[in-house]
């Protein structure tokens, strides 16, 4: 059994913000690589007007997903992608712990228990 936790969230950016934000992504994406380890997966992608990105994730597992989420990336560089963007949509594949789900709760995520399929 897989205890991989998968995020797909879609941001909307403000119009005259997009250099900004790409400079906080890039910042934040060197951040969750030299310092979470059990983050398999981190891909922002911009659409072609830079109105809308939508982000990818994988953590190994449930405390993955939380340290990312106590993380110095999240404490000290997403307040500030928050100011210049909004979460318009936050999707969670597979299923988190609790202590995970009340996190996601609280950001109004959506959960999906995988019905069928397979990974390699």
């Amino acid at each position: 059994m897989h205890k991989e936790i998968r995020f797909r969230v879609e941001f909307t950016i403000e119009g005259s913000k997009i250099d900004e934000y790409k400079k906080l992504v890039q910042d934040m994406v060197r951040l969750v690589e030299d310092n979470e380890p059990d983050t398999i997966n981190y891909e922002f992608y911009l659409n072609k007007t830079e109105t809308r990105c939508v982000v990818n994730e994988t953590y190994a597992n449930s405390e993955a997903a939380l340290a990312h989420h106590k993380g110095v990336a999240i404490q000290t560089i997403f307040p500030k992608i928050f100011n210049i963007s909004k979460i318009t949509r936050f999707d969670v594949y597979r299923e988190p712990s609790e202590e995970l789900q009340k996190v996601l709760t609280s950001l109004d995520a959506q959960a999906y228990n995988l019905l069928a399929g397979f990974s390699r």
